[in-house]
């Protein structure tokens, strides 16, 4: 097999998460079926690629940023979809599975202990409330303990700050969105839409930088600095 085609990548999977490992050391057994969602093996390895990107069928144009041999995370409902019988766009051979995953459907590298977010994805580190948290230093400089009110709150935004930060995509399908027109850096605090604050992983499994919580994004998925 040397060429692919229709914009897919072939990575072969890690395998599967049927075990988590708990802090103090312990190994359990977990049922897989029970939210699949945060179970699903979200990471592989990159075995081929396609010689260029076609944008008939993608919501955005971008460059190729993968090489055969990187450490890839992708969008696990793109995962479970190559892995449904009826669609079938995997191999298996006894225990290693490899499949054939759109190119937009993969948010970050890792290449030589480098985090590379790709398609445009940002990845950011949630944070708290700035106003909660200057209330409650206000409070404490004056002997009280600031109520947390955070559970009770209904905004629809959340906060974060970038701990990665990828290219900028070159135009997307919706002639709403863009990129250009949001100028960020890493280490920069935002506000996000709440809907938007979707884990690269989920805490059961997670392995990118060293299990740090994350969220991606992107750019046009951002409200406003701090």
């Amino acid at each position: 097999m040397k060429t692919m085609f229709g914009n897919r990548v072939m990575v072969k999977l890690d395998p599967e998460n049927e075990f988590i490992i708990t802090p103090s050391g312990t190994k359990l057994f977990v049922d897989t079926t029970f939210e699949p969602e945060k179970h699903v093996v979200r990471a592989g390895v990159v075995e081929r690629i396609p010689r260029q990107l076609y944008f008939n069928d993608a919501p955005w144009t971008t460059d190729m940023e993968i090489k055969v041999g990187d450490r890839v995370y992708m969008y696990f409902l793109a995962i479970q979809n190559c892995l449904a019988p009826e669609r079938k766009q995997y191999i298996r051979e006894g225990q290693t599975v490899w499949i054939f995953i759109k190119y937009h459907n993969i948010y970050c590298v890792e290449r030589e202990g480098k985090i590379i977010p790709i398609n445009g994805y940002i990845l950011v580190e949630p944070m708290e409330d700035p106003a909660w948290i200057q209330q409650k230093e206000k409070m404490g400089k004056i002997g009280l303990d600031a109520p947390d009110l955070r559970g009770l709150s209904k905004t629809d935004v959340t906060y974060g700050r970038i701990a990665y930060l990828g290219k900028p995509n070159i135009s997307y399908k919706d002639d709403y969105k863009r990129d250009t027109e949001c100028d960020v850096k890493q280490g920069d605090a935002i506000i996000m839409k709440k809907i938007r604050d979707i884990p690269v992983e989920y805490e059961y499994h997670a392995k990118i930088d060293g299990g740090r919580k994350l969220y991606r994004i992107q750019r046009h998925d951002i409200l406003a600095t701090l």
